[in-house]
């Protein structure tokens, strides 16, 4: 017997996630209990927003540990019930992705057996790569074929079609291709090693029993073939009461790992949420212009309603890196004045545009971050003179020296210095024993009394002004973008910091908002032919879609770079 599903569909800012929500504490209210209820999702950073919220407003009493066991991802729920049948150990070293340095031995051991062409730093996400799938290694070409192929649940044998899928170039006269795949699956095996979508098919080979008597699964919209086909199979067992699927098919933008908007919509299901028409939900992010705006870029009406705001949609194209500065400068001086929050967004397709514009930008003297953790390195670390002999490199991070240097220019020999800061200058600006000696005294004086200015002028011998950059011990690139930066500082009044300017990929935005998000219009000349396929140009209006109804207030299409526009941005703006 199945259990009955409820499908609540709601476009960005619905509310997708309070509903379900609020569908768990109805189910608690009628008697559940933490331990009858699996709530699953699409990442580890969704998950973990399930669970602060859970803690918040339904278990306040449970612990992290107990709400941490009941809520995760898709995956890891999956592989939680292949631990608990026996089917996989509990060690973590058993689970390989391509991309993860940590194990990328595995991987070029199989690469280097069979003589295929590698680069380690390459993951499966070629979907926002800069490479052109032409210039991807054959190596990094079959395994994101095999990743495509075990998410989809389909032999080695139908590669031909999936590489049509993806637009992989793969010559099949030049390589045994399905000779390749079984044989990394023989290799996997022998070595007892999972990649994410392996443990899944091992669950629903084994046909493991559902986690608990109700489920919940929210972004339905991006689950893979294989997911979906072990969700169903829960929801289709004995022990499964009720199931409750949040999504939305318009922002279904994984294709890659064979995600379709057909997975969420096919669902039997009672329907909540939207249902076209009038029923649409309200979003509480988005404005009138923006969404206007982003309905134009998908090319048909959202699983949502705007919010009475109307929002702003400009389209920029600055002519220079100064240009382009400027118009960041202007966006941050609005988020100001009007007392809305940053970070402020700049969304790029493919991560060529994120490392351009992440350079053109702190050039310019704009520092700037990422959404996923190190993508944009420049204001986080750099290494001080050169690797010691058997030794690690000194990292430092720029954006505590500009701080430091800044209050070390403006200042008075009086005036209070942090000791992190004092910290970062004397490594940046002195050497061997010198450095030693004054970090030295540096801890000593931290114990007994405050830094000052003062003793920084001390250990540099008086050293101020410009003559300061000709000490720094950094590579000219850095020195060049800290005065730039020092410089706008200084002119504009106020200082922006890195967390201030996330520029990444619409990918790694998705589920996060902005006030002002600036949507690069850029495209790669190479994959503008890949556009005529009407699936892929779908999925690309999906993307584009997503990224512009990250905007809460204000959308600026931005124009920048060489790079062809992307055609479903044209026109969309009056």
């Amino acid at each position: 017997m199945t259990a009955p599903v409820i499908r609540w569909r709601g476009g960005p800012g619905a509310g997708k996630s309070s509903a379900l929500l609020e569908y768990v504490r109805s189910e608690v209210e009628d008697g559940a209990m933490l331990d009858d209820i699996t709530l699953m999702t699409f990442s580890r950073s969704q998950a973990a927003d399930l669970i602060h919220r859970l803690h918040t407003s339904v278990f306040p009493d449970a612990s992290p540990d107990s709400l941490r066991s009941r809520c995760a991802t898709i995956d890891a729920i999956a592989l939680r019930a292949c631990r608990a049948a026996g089917l996989i150990g509990d060690s973590r070293e058993v689970i390989i992705q391509p991309g993860d340095q940590k194990k990328k031995g595995i991987f070029t051991d199989f690469m280097n057996a069979h003589d295929l062409e590698y680069n380690p730093a390459i993951g499966t996400d070629t979907y926002e790569e800069d490479l052109l799938h032409a210039e991807i290694p054959i190596g990094n070409l079959l395994l994101t074929l095999n990743a495509y192929l075990t998410s989809t649940g389909r032999p080695p044998e139908e590669w031909h079609a999936a590489a049509a899928t993806l637009g992989l170039p793969i010559l099949p006269y030049a390589w045994p291709i399905i000779d390749l795949l079984y044989a990394w699956k023989d290799y996997k095996a022998r070595l007892g090693v999972y990649e994410h979508a392996d443990y899944v098919t091992l669950a629903l080979h084994h046909a493991l029993p559902s986690p608990s008597p109700i489920l919940i699964i929210d972004e339905y919209q991006d689950v893979s073939p294989i997911q979906d086909a072990l969700i169903r199979h829960w929801i289709g067992h004995p022990d499964t009461s009720q199931a409750y699927v949040a999504g939305d098919e318009d922002q279904s933008i994984y294709g890659f790992r064979g995600c379709d908007p057909s997975l969420l919509q096919s669902i039997p299901a009672l329907d909540h949420g939207a249902q076209g028409g009038s029923t649409r939900p309200i979003s509480y992010r988005c404005p009138e212009e923006i969404m206007r705006t982003a309905e134009l870029i998908l090319g048909h009406p959202a699983n949502v309603a705007p919010c009475t705001r109307r929002g702003i949609v400009r389209h920029i194209g600055p002519p220079s890196p100064d240009g382009l500065a400027a118009q960041i400068e202007e966006a941050s001086r609005y988020i100001h004045d009007t007392g809305r929050k940053g970070p402020i967004f700049i969304l790029c397709r493919f991560k060529k545009h994120v490392r351009s514009i992440a350079r053109v930008i702190s050039e310019a003297g704009i520092p700037c971050s990422s959404i996923r953790p190190h993508r944009v390195r420049r204001w986080e670390e750099v290494r001080i003179g050169s690797r010691s002999e058997g030794g690690e490199p000194l990292m430092i991070n720029p954006w505590d020296l500009t701080q430091a240097i800044k209050r070390y220019l403006h200042g008075c020999d009086l005036d209070l210095f942090p000791g992190a800061e004092a910290e970062v200058m004397i490594q940046a600006l002195l050497s061997g024993r010198q450095q030693q000696a004054a970090l030295m005294d540096l801890k000593i004086k931290a114990k007994t009394r405050e830094i000052r200015r003062g003793d920084l002028s001390q250990w540099f011998n008086g050293i101020s002004g410009p003559g300061i950059f000709h000490r720094l011990n950094l590579p000219g690139w850095m020195i060049t973008q800290i005065q730039a930066c020092i410089r706008r500082d200084r002119r504009r009044g106020y200082s922006l910091s890195p967390h201030g300017i996330k520029i990444d990929t619409i990918h790694a935005s998705k589920g996060l908002e902005a006030s002002v998000v600036m949507l690069h219009t850029g495209y790669l000349s190479g994959r503008m032919n890949g556009l005529t396929d009407p699936a892929r140009a779908a999925e690309e209006r999906r993307i584009y879609f997503t990224g512009a109804t990250r905007a809460a207030d204000t959308l600026l299409l931005l124009d920048y770079g060489k790079d062809p526009r992307c055609p479903f941005l044209i026109g969309v703006t009056v």
